[in-house]
């Protein structure tokens, strides 16, 4: 009777973080991603494999709209890409331990080629502490500039980790 008492006590230690909101207006985030991409080059050249890293700074104006900013870069086998960028993400059931969301960047790339890159996203962060979180993100890409000659667009899946300032 006292192990099982003792097994109950400690099992619901582990969940005391998860009756806060996952996301919260006013909060300020910091995220790390990491993607293997999928890219479709203009015209007949292969496609290939891709990594790419990024960060974002965020915040949040309502309990489920964030405006942030985003840094990238991207390593291919011929080029090597940088942007830098504003997001937006609208989150549904902010109050959730999964927080699905919905959203769209733009960044200024620059590299071998210059130009815009920009598209929708779609993930789902999960609450791993109340301040941290894991998430897995969905993006869409497309180009303008320069790079637009090169790149049809870019399919990714993303997996990192975000950081909340509370």
């Amino acid at each position: 009777m006292k192990r099982s008492l003792v097994v109950l006590s400690l099992v619901s230690l582990v969940f005391v973080g998860v009756g806060a909101a996952a996301v919260q207006k006013g909060d300020t985030e910091l995220d790390f991603a990491g993607s293997l991409q999928f890219i479709n080059y203009a015209g007949d050249t292969d496609n290939e494999t891709l990594f790419t890293v990024l960060g974002r700074l965020g915040y949040f104006v309502t309990d489920n709209i964030q405006v942030g900013v985003v840094a990238s870069g991207t390593w291919t086998e011929g080029d090597d890409l940088y942007g830098i960028g504003a997001l937006g993400k609208y989150h549904f059931m902010p109050t959730n331990q999964l927080v699905p969301y919905i959203g769209g960047q733009a960044q200024y790339v620059f590299g071998d080629g210059d130009g815009l890159m920009w598209g929708p996203l779609a993930g789902v962060r999960y609450e791993l502490n109340p301040t941290n979180d894991f998430f897995v993100e969905y993006q869409f890409q497309l180009f303008t500039g320069d790079l637009d000659d090169e790149y049809d667009s870019i399919h990714g899946v993303f997996f990192g980790i975000v950081h909340q300032f509370k």
